[in-house]
């Protein structure tokens, strides 16, 4: 096999070594010092391997050797297959040799907790003093089928057959690494890269998404993740998939409290808030799947189907069950049953028995038993349809008598021809395979087929987003910060509304006061009804305390608010307290908006349903900035709410333009202000109708302390 050359050069010797040593080295290609030994001599690896074996002359037909100090020359990469100190020694024996990466298989590191993590800092911190690159530890390890570099003992490539292809797979974990793996063969699709990174104490999944997105052969990339400790690198990986058109998809588990537990106790990994990894794959133009199934039924449709033009779907069948059920399918998923234009129903008549249909879904009937060549004759005429942008093909039942062969036959070349994506749902084996062996995408049911169809749709789309995402919009704003040398915490609603204001938000109209006759006077100029709120950094939380009076229209009750309010600071031993005299805002809908920096992922924006049910309803959408507000407009839609902004029931339509466009204030001033900033919490913000714009009416930021400049800085 020939060598694939890697472009990034601190990874190239790992994915392309030109020598690999192998430290603790065993005979029994069964035991996990000897399996990478057996699979690069079986599968043609033309580099010198280094069996390190103290107690043996010659392991597996290759000389065998009693230290690595002991080598002829420092290898290019090693695999350390030895547990406990025995692996630290080795890591330290490697970085003195010069040897240029290390694969760590042993356990018992970071997994096992702060014991287990203090010992893997302790190795990672040798390796990189001394400029060597650690896979693992608690790595499967690496596999290159493009040069036989099988720098792993993985069970799978003896239970299911390797076969060179288009798809890298890398995964923290070594056990889905592997079923991702057999599940790509099982399908046909060769498989060139399968790396599993373990603890990740140095080289991560993204690192090897970006090196083998070098490798010119790969088609598609998957990565199973169970956290994110650095963006950066997976942003440059999406980036590259962008820029060579590769489909980069991931699995990233730990979505609920359970699972990101569990992850944590596999890998020794932090957990990331889903919504905010959410974001993060959109803004990037990384396409989600919910498990390792999804991932390869996704991978095999963006393997072998152009993009779709948009989301309307042709489907034939030759059962009316069927028909149905994908229709239903269809619909679940936002895809539409396109309508075919009545020229082509016409055309579908004429090659139809009388009692087929001819609308979409198409029900060609068993009349395929008699007719053979049917699928030959329809496929054209749906295929010249120009409301189709995707086409189903539905064959819940074939066998003797239907010559299958030739259906796959007419439906492969019709794809070719079409240019469009077809899939074919087919649970029997012999009929998936026929079809499989066209190079056709084949599914057990119309659910995983449409689901398949509306995965690649957002492909697309996450495609457009992705390039988006640089050079970020950021550059050149400067957030304002109303207190540069602050300690950081939270600060009042009023400075938070101003500090929200000058970053370019509406926020209600109200005055801060320090005494009630400053408070009638305000409410004079501001005019009933208005609501008085005490006003102070050390009262992040007013209302538990009763400092909110709402819908004053009169002096009197002013007044006896104002009063009660000052008595409760007093009793709280608040000194800093002030008032704020605010506008009542009326509006049509009550929404809320938010912002936070994710300490890995950075600035994330919620938006959605507002008001005192915001937790229990937890109706909100996240996004990553920049975007723009089309893009909020098309979060909005996706929510419950996002019906009643639309106007129901005779309401008419709220002004969605003005609050997506507090959103995208918002997002400027969260990627501006970086890590400053801590968190927004805007609610309500009330929309008005159309026209009459969106106004933030209480707000709440939280800063973290200022960063200070070193003394080099200083000077």
């Amino acid at each position: 096999m020939a060598s694939v050359p890697i472009g990034d050069a601190s990874l190239a010797r790992l994915l392309d070594p030109a020598s690999i040593a192998i430290v603790g080295a065993s005979d029994n290609p069964d035991k996990i010092g000897g399996r990478p030994i057996h699979y690069m001599r079986r599968h043609g690896y033309a580099g010198t391997l280094y069996p390190i074996n103290p107690q043996r002359a010659e392991v597996q037909g290759e000389r065998a050797w009693p230290s690595l100090a002991a080598l002829p020359a420092a290898p290019d990469l090693a695999i350390v297959a030895v547990a406990g100190e025995q692996a630290l020694r080795a890591v330290d024996d490697c970085a003195a040799l010069g040897v240029a990466a290390a694969i760590v298989i042993s356990a018992g590191f970071s997994e096992t907790g702060e014991a287990g993590r203090a010992l893997q800092d302790a190795m990672t911190a040798r390796a990189r003093a001394a400029g060597m690159r650690i896979v693992g530890p608690n790595s499967q390890g690496l596999a290159n089928f493009g040069n036989g570099a099988i720098a792993s003992f993985s069970t799978m490539f003896l239970e299911v057959a390797p076969g060179d292809g288009p798809v890298a797979v890398i995964s923290q974990s070594g056990g889905m690494c592997a079923m991702v793996y057999g599940l790509l063969r099982q399908r046909g699709i060769g498989v060139r890269h399968v790396h599993a990174t373990g603890n990740e104490a140095d080289v991560s999944v993204a690192e090897l998404a970006c090196a083998t997105l070098r490798d010119p052969e790969v088609g598609c990339v998957l990565l199973y993740l169970e956290s994110l400790r650095e963006a950066g690198p997976l942003a440059e990986a999406a980036a590259l998939a962008r820029a060579r058109g590769v489909p980069l998809i991931v699995v990233k588990s730990g979505r609920s409290e359970a699972g990101a537990r569990a992850a944590a106790s596999h890998t020794g990994a932090l957990a990331n808030e889903d919504r905010a990894v959410d974001a993060f794959f959109e803004h990037h133009g990384i396409l989600r799947a919910r498990d390792p199934q999804e991932l390869v039924r996704y991978a095999e449709l963006a393997l072998r189907s152009p993009l779709p033009q948009g989301p309307r779907v042709v489907v034939v069948s030759n059962s009316g069950a069927s028909c149905v059920l994908a229709s239903d399918a269809a619909a679940e998923r936002g895809l539409e049953i396109a309508p075919l234009a009545d020229a082509t129903q016409q055309a579908l008549a004429e090659r139809l028995p009388g009692y087929a249909t001819t609308v979409n879904p198409v029900d060609i009937t068993a009349a395929l038993l008699s007719n053979n060549g049917l699928f030959g004759q329809v496929l054209p005429v749906i295929g010249a349809d120009p409301a189709a942008d995707m086409f189903l093909l539905d064959i819940p039942v074939a066998g003797r008598g239907y010559d299958v062969a030739s259906f796959a036959a007419d439906a492969a070349g019709f794809a070719q021809t079409a240019s469009k994506p077809v899939v074919v749902v087919a649970w029997q084996d012999n009929v998936a395979s026929a079809f499989r062996a066209r190079g056709l995408p084949v599914y057990a049911d119309e659910i995983q087929a449409m689901d398949a169809l509306s995965a690649l749709l957002r492909l697309r789309r996450l495609r457009e987003r992705g390039r988006m995402a640089s050079p970020p919009a950021s550059q050149g704003i400067v957030a304002a910060d109303p207190a540069p040398d602050a300690a950081g915490g939270f600060l009042s609603e009023a400075a938070s509304l101003a500090l929200l204001a000058d970053n370019g938000l509406a926020v209600i109209e109200h005055a801060v006061c320090r005494t009630a006759d400053e408070a009638i006077a305000a409410w004079r100029r501001i005019g009933a009804p208005v609501a008085l709120k005490a006003c102070s950094a050390q009262l992040p939380h007013k209302s538990e305390h009763g400092l909110v009076a709402l819908a004053l229209n009169d002096e009197a009750s002013l007044r006896t608010a104002f009063a009660h309010q000052a008595q409760t600071l007093g009793k709280l031993d608040v000194r800093d307290g002030a008032w704020l005299v605010a506008r009542m805002q009326r509006g049509l809908q009550e929404c809320a908006l938010g912002a936070r920096v994710d300490p890995v992922l950075g600035p994330v924006v919620m938006i959605g349903s507002g008001g005192k049910y915001v937790e229990a309803l937890r109706d909100v959408a996240v996004l990553m900035p920049p975007f723009d507000a089309a893009q909020v407009i098309e979060k909005l839609r996706g929510l419950r709410i996002g019906t009643l902004l639309q106007g129901v029931r005779g309401d008419p339509p709220a002004d969605v333009q003005a609050l997506a466009q507090q959103a995208v204030a918002l997002g400027r001033y969260a990627l501006a202000a970086g890590p400053r900033l801590a968190s927004v919490d805007i609610n309500p913000v009330m929309v008005g109708a159309v026209g009459q714009g969106a106004v933030a009416v209480d707000a709440l930021v939280e800063l973290n302390a200022a960063r200070q400049p070193a003394a080099s800085e200083a000077a």
